[in-house]
């Protein structure tokens, strides 16, 4: 009976220090802003005033050598799984509802790892990393909860997702339509015509105001569905927005002005309840802005979906109360794939197997803190081998260096001039209107982007040993990358079959 005493006082001794170890970890929340681009927040001089994210920015770390992936999908891998997408099979495709593909289940992520540490992990909003089994929806990838939707994009009021057209070998191209929204695995059928921004708002308020602040600390993932495409806001929001001329940024920026009241409301609440002083706050984009439907990336060159500056340099910052170095412009090399070991290791302060993971992030906390230089000397930026008739591209950043080399923007053949609307290669300026790029039949770019950040002056003519030497290093790169998942729309998905409802529907 005494050893048996003894052994439950251990348990609770070291049950006790576990507490208290998590109770001095910092709370994190990471907020990301689905197509955000480089001219879109008004601390960066945007004609769309967005007074919270400019308070936080100003006060904060603005990390302005920051990358992203050129679309959705890879670039939100890259982040949760801490490896470049053409490690994982991911470069190619935006995971879109009905093909049966994801961030492969042998990848760990933040959550998993934060939740070993103690942390209690919440999925707010767009998913975008599979869905066609269970095992890869959030609350089997390490989060404690979810409350969002597992698609690219849908509907901000009906919360339904289209597939895209295919042809499934008959003379009818099938469109599959179903509602998107889940409460953890329980599809939400009763929101019907209430706007996401304010929903993922609301439920992020409700993980704070449920949170045991005794208990464990907290990661919130709050992924919002703005200011992505179709162009949807209550009128109240873009009527803030008159004094914009063009109609399409005026609803963008309605978009966002209610993203920006989303993070005053939360962060308010944070101070109500006394945690703001001990949350990490990080605001990233996901790539850069759709310029078609009215975001900005001027004067950068280039758009969401190419590997240009405008489509891969991405809006970003960190904020934290007890950072030793605030209100500073961090001009360290910064990619999507150091926010695993960075908030794991960095900000946690968890072990992180590294060579289990094979990671290619690496931890810039200090880097970040502090301003000292950073671990990372270069940026795979793409690596997307020809396929399906695409010419396949590469573009990598090393130093002051960047190259580019095959497609210059979404289309299958450069020769494609339709392509050059939906993902310019050239500038695009606030009215919208294209400045387009001189002709380049040699499909490849050299630019020193410190001196030349808008891509103006391709100098590869000018240094081939600079150009050789950077496609050797993405050649050593290639070697390594595995094929690229882009599986078909599987007809058994059709939420026809599954009560109108996108639904896992493999096992």
């Amino acid at each position: 009976m005494a050893k048996l005493f003894v052994t439950v006082l251990t348990l609770l001794f070291w049950y006790q220090v576990t507490k208290a170890n998590a109770a001095t970890k910092p709370n994190i929340l990471m907020f990301v802003i689905d197509d955000l681009g480089w001219n879109d927040t008004s601390y960066k001089g945007s004609d769309i005033p967005t007074p919270t994210i400019d308070k936080f920015a100003r006060e904060g770390i603005r990390l302005q050598q920051y990358y992203v992936q050129r679309v959705c999908s890879p670039t939100r891998s890259a982040i949760m799984a801490g490896r470049y997408p053409y490690h994982m099979g991911l470069a190619w495709a935006v995971i879109s509802n009905g093909h049966p593909f994801g961030l492969p289940l042998n990848q760990t992520t933040i959550a998993s790892e934060l939740k070993k540490g103690g942390y209690a992990t919440h999925s707010i909003g767009k998913w975008d990393l599979g869905m066609h089994k269970w095992e890869y929806t959030p609350t089997y990838r390490g989060f404690d909860s979810f409350y969002g939707y597992y698609d690219a994009a849908e509907d901000y009021f009906t919360h339904r997702v289209p597939a895209a057209a295919v042809h499934l070998g008959n003379d009818d191209d099938m469109i599959f339509n179903g509602l998107d929204f889940r409460n953890n695995t329980k599809p939400v059928t009763d929101k019907n015509g209430v706007y996401s921004t304010n929903l993922f708002t609301e439920a992020i308020e409700q993980v704070i105001e449920k949170h045991d602040t005794d208990e464990v600390p907290f990661f919130i993932y709050a992924a919002y569905q703005s200011v992505h495409a179709p162009l949807e806001a209550p009128q109240k929001y873009i009527d803030e927005c008159q004094s914009i001329p063009y109609k399409n940024r005026r609803t963008f920026c309605g978009m966002l002005r209610a993203v920006d009241e989303g993070i005053a409301n939360i962060t308010m609440l944070l101070q109500a309840k006394n945690l703001l002083d001990n949350t990490i706050i990080i605001f990233t984009t996901d790539n850069g802005g759709q310029t078609r439907e009215g975001s900005s990336n001027w004067p950068l060159r280039g758009n969401k979906a190419t590997v240009f500056e405008g489509g891969v340099r991405g809006t970003a910052f960190v904020w934290g109360a007890k950072l030793s170095k605030l209100n500073y412009d961090n001009n360290q090399l910064i990619h999507a794939t150091d926010w695993l070991p960075t908030i794991v290791e960095g900000i946690a302060g968890l072990e992180l197997d590294k060579d289990k993971w094979a990671l290619d992030g690496y931890n810039v906390w200090p880097t970040i803190t502090s301003d000292s230089e950073t671990p990372r000397k270069e940026i795979l930026i793409n690596l997307d081998p020809p396929q399906k008739g695409f010419i396949g591209q590469a573009a990598l950043r090393v130093g002051d260096w960047k190259l580019i080399t095959g497609q210059p923007n979404c289309s299958m053949s450069p020769k494609r001039s339709k392509y050059e609307l939906n993902c310019p290669s050239g500038w695009v300026h606030m009215d919208g209107s294209i400045e387009p790029p001189p002709p380049n039949p040699s499909l490849v770019w050299l630019f020193n982007v410190t001196a030349d950040p808008n891509e103006r002056d391709n100098v590869a003519v000018n240094y081939p040993d600079i150009v050789k030497k950077l496609m050797q290093k993405i050649e050593l790169y290639n070697a390594t990358h595995i094929v690229q998942l882009s599986p078909s729309l599987d007809y058994r998905s059709d939420p026809a079959f599954h009560h109108g409802i996108w639904t896992p529907w493999l096992h």
